[in-house]
């Protein structure tokens, strides 16, 4: 693969992950007030992960581990040892991409909101 193919797929990623972490933003500001702002925060994140295209279909998956900053978020967060994946199982990557993703838009939320 060419480095300038790598970069595309990175930026393309990371360009995602900033475009859904910008939606949650907007629609942070849109909410009411009287919601319980963290759990709006994370109820936003979920939604707008949920079947988003980097962490539903394989190839994207792929590059979701590949480029995040938090590949082994499923690791950390019990996802995988929750599913008690047997050895001889497929490689749970759309499983491992969602939290990997989540993470990433989290992460960005954050910082787009100034709460690092």
């Amino acid at each position: 693969m060419c480095q300038e193919q790598a970069k595309q797929e990175h930026d393309d990623y990371w360009q995602a992950v900033t475009d859904v972490a910008e939606n949650v933003v907007a629609d942070l500001e849109d909410a009411d007030d009287e919601d319980d702002r963290d759990e709006l925060i994370s109820r936003l994140i979920a939604e707008k992960c949920d079947q988003h295209e980097y962490v539903i279909g394989v190839d994207l998956c792929i590059h979701t581990l590949k480029y995040s900053g938090s590949a082994c978020a499923g690791f950390f967060d019990g996802t995988f040892a929750a599913n008690h994946y047997a050895r001889n199982a497929e490689f749970p990557f759309t499983a491992l991409a969602a939290d990997a993703f989540e993470a990433d838009v989290t992460d960005k939320v954050k910082e787009l909101l100034g709460d690092e």
